[in-house]
C-alpha cells in the first residue's frame, strides 16, 4: 500500500470511527501503528525525492556544460568564418553544434520531467506530513481520553475493590485463627503425650488433685446435708 493509500485509508477510518471505538484500547493501538507505518512511508518517499533532486541537479550541470561548450564552438566558428581555408573546420563545428543542440533538447526535457516529479512529490509529502501531524494530535487526545476513562472506571470499581479487600482480610484472619487453634491443640496433644504413665494411672484411679478436691467438696456437702436433717428432727 502506498503512502497516499495509507493516508486515504487512515483519514476515512478516523472519520468513520465513533469516539467510543476510537477510545477502545485496541483501536488506539491500531490507529497509532497506522500512523507509524505512514511516517515510515514518508521517510522512504523523502529518500526517493532526494534521489530525484540529485538527478535533476546532475542534469542541470550537464545542461550548463553543453551550453558552455556550444557557446565556445560558436565563438570558434565566428573567428574561422573569414578564413577561406578553414571552411571545412567551420562545417565540422556546425555539425557538432547541431549534435549538441539535440543532446541539449533531450536533457532539458529530462530536467523538466524531473522538476515536475520533484514538485509533485514535494507537495504530496507536505500534505502527508500535515495529515500525520494532525493524526498524531488526535492520537494524543485519544490516549488522554482513554486514560481518563480508565481512571474513572477504576474509581467506580473502588467500592467493589474495598469489599473484596475486606473479604480477603477476613479470610486471612480466619486462617490465622485456625492456625492458632491448631497450634494450641497440637500443644495440648504434645502435653498429653509427654505426661508420664504414672500421672495417667493416678488420674484414672481417681487420685488426681482436681478429682480429690471434688470428692472433698462432695463429702462436705453431704455432711452439711446430714447436719441439717438432724437439726430439723430434733426440733
Amino acid at each position: 500500500m502506498t503512502i497516499f493509500q495509507k493516508l486515504s485509508t487512515l483519514i476515512r477510518g478516523s472519520a468513520r470511527q465513533s469516539t467510543q471505538v476510537l477510545l477502545d484500547a485496541n483501536a488506539v493501538t491500531i490507529f497509532e501503528q497506522e500512523i507509524v507505518d505512514v511516517e515510515r512511508s514518508i521517510q522512504q518517499r523523502k529518500k526517493v525525492l532526494n534521489e530525484v533532486i540529485v538527478a535533476r541537479k546532475q542534469v542541470e550541470q550537464e545542461i550548463a556544460a553543453i551550453r558552455q561548450l556550444m557557446e565556445k564552438r560558436r565563438s570558434q566558428a565566428s573567428r574561422l568564418m573569414e578564413d577561406t581555408q578553414q571552411q571545412g573546420l567551420v562545417e565540422d563545428i556546425a555539425l557538432d553544434l547541431a549534435q549538441q543542440e539535440s543532446v541539449l533538447t533531450a536533457l532539458e526535457e529530462q530536467h523538466r520531467q524531473l522538476q515536475t516529479k520533484a514538485d509533485t512529490m514535494s507537495a504530496a509529502l507536505r500534505n502527508a506530513l500535515s495529515e500525520t501531524v494532525r493524526h498524531r494530535r488526535e492520537l494524543r487526545m485519544a490516549k488522554a481520553q482513554q486514560l481518563r476513562a480508565s481512571n474513572l472506571a477504576k474509581a467506580n470499581h473502588l467500592p467493589e475493590q474495598l469489599s473484596e479487600l475486606e473479604q480477603t482480610r477476613s479470610h486471612i484472619q480466619g486462617l490465622q485463627n485456625y492456625d492458632n487453634d491448631s497450634e494450641a491443640a497440637w500443644s495440648e496433644t504434645e502435653e498429653q503425650m509427654q505426661q508420664s504413665n504414672i500421672d495417667h494411672q493416678v488420674k484414672n484411679a481417681g487420685k488426681d488433685e482436681v478429682q480429690l478436691r471434688a470428692k472433698e467438696i462432695l463429702a462436705s456437702l453431704r455432711t452439711d446435708s446430714s447436719v441439717g436433717a438432724t437439726t430439723k428432727s430434733e426440733v
